[in-house]
């Protein structure tokens, strides 16, 4: 077997305020106890890109019994695969062994890769890898880069490449597909050619993906702050249909039913840009609430059910159903979209009804601020002024202090 090729290895300026001591320090002990190690895959990208990183992930040839005893606060997570999760100070980073590159694949019998928990080299470990601009290494100790895989300069030119064939790439594993969106939007990057066409060419492999994994990757393009552009380019790819079929086929059904639900992602990037964490909950009432809404509502209902309980549920049972979320996320999802019937009561909900209603039983569910924020993404989509957000903000703050 002939020996790899030899990186480059550069001294790029970067802001080293955003290295994390901890880290970094990490990568000393490991480094010092003889084992190659450095900083890995979206915290080197991100750093070259002028971002502060939200984690730090560490690659090392050290095994994974080796991390474990050199550093005492640490554990073994994974089955397949093990890596170590090592606290230092109030931080915990995941450090993982280098894995060896999937087998060569002809692209005419391209097999999804299912186990992916092989030992490796530096250079093994960044081939696997999807895009070129995650397999950049960082030595935190050296100050350099090691890039096996053409990244420096792709990141300098803001394009996203595979690392390695596209059309094979997306094969061995469809959801990169989802990952190439999610980068574009989030980093801004411009998608090669080949990409591209790839893409389009195997977004049906993507029902062969593991359907927890597509949900997984679902929410965090709708975290990106960037989900309208991300839901129009999975509509230009003619993705949606193999990832949210029963969310396509709500939005075919009319114009005023696409505009609606963009206007709803427009808002949820906006108040994402202005700082809100939302989970599963909340991003799963954003995909569907509008089709709740008019389901809820008499005369457009579609539905032969007529309670409002059983009418959310039967909308998210379907996806929930198939991405196997969790009862809790789907019952405060629920929960959030009957809220906004008191919230923010139709037309078509009786005077009677309404005053039977109880504020205060309301307001201490634990999801009420959840249904608050769903309230003020509904106002801002829709185009009305936040006086009724306002008005039950206010409200809630009075009820909290009651009961401290």
């Amino acid at each position: 077997m002939s020996s790899p090729p030899e990186p480059t290895r550069t001294r790029p300026p970067f802001q080293r305020s955003y290295l994390n001591r901890q880290a970094v320090a990490v990568v000393r002990t490991l480094q010092e106890e003889g084992y190659e190690t450095y900083l890995v895959g979206g915290c080197v990208r991100d750093l070259l890109l002028g971002t502060r990183p939200k984690d730090f992930d560490i690659a090392t040839a050290a095994k994974p019994e080796k991390v474990r005893s050199l550093f005492r606060r640490s554990r073994m997570i994974g089955r397949r695969f093990q890596i170590v999760h090592v606290h230092h100070g109030r931080e915990v980073f995941e450090v993982s062994t280098f894995r060896a590159a999937p087998p060569k694949q002809d692209g005419s019998h391209v097999k999804i890769i299912r186990n992916d928990n092989v030992y490796g080299s530096s250079f093994e470990d960044a081939n696997r890898r999807d895009f070129t601009v995650n397999g950049l290494f960082l030595d935190p100790v050296a100050g350099e880069i090691v890039d096996w895989v053409g990244g420096m300069q792709d990141v300098q030119d803001r394009v996203l490449h595979s690392i390695g064939d596209p059309e094979i790439r997306f094969r061995e594993d469809p959801v990169r597909i989802l990952r190439l969106i999610k980068f574009m939007r989030r980093l801004d990057l411009a998608p090669g050619e080949a990409e591209i066409v790839a893409a389009e060419r195997h977004a049906k492999d993507l029902t062969h993906a593991a359907p927890a994994r597509l949900a997984e990757e679902i929410f965090r393009l709708l975290a990106t702050g960037q989900a309208e552009g991300v839901f129009e380019d999975m509509q230009a790819l003619k993705i949606l249909r193999y990832v949210l079929p029963e969310l396509r086929s709500w939005l075919r059904q009319s114009d005023d039913n696409r505009e609606a639900f963009s206007k709803r992602l427009a808002a949820l990037d906006e108040m994402t840009a202005n700082g809100l964490c939302a989970d599963y909950d909340f991003h799963l009432a954003v995909l569907f609430g509008v089709r709740a809404e008019q389901e809820f509502d008499p005369q457009q209902r579609r539905m032969k059910r007529k309670e409002y309980p059983q009418i959310a549920a039967a909308i998210l049972s379907e996806f929930q159903q198939r991405a196997r979320l969790p009862r809790t996320a789907v019952a405060c999802a629920t929960n959030i979209l009957l809220a906004q019937l008191r919230l923010d009561p139709p037309d078509h909900i009786s005077a009677s009804r309404r005053q039977s209603w109880n504020p205060e039983a309301l307001m201490a569910q634990a999801w009420f601020p959840l249904a608050l924020s769903y309230l003020k993404l509904r106002l801002k989509a829709d185009g009305r002024g936040s006086e009724l957000w306002d008005e039950w903000h206010q409200r809630y703050q009075v009820f909290g202090q009651s009961k401290a």
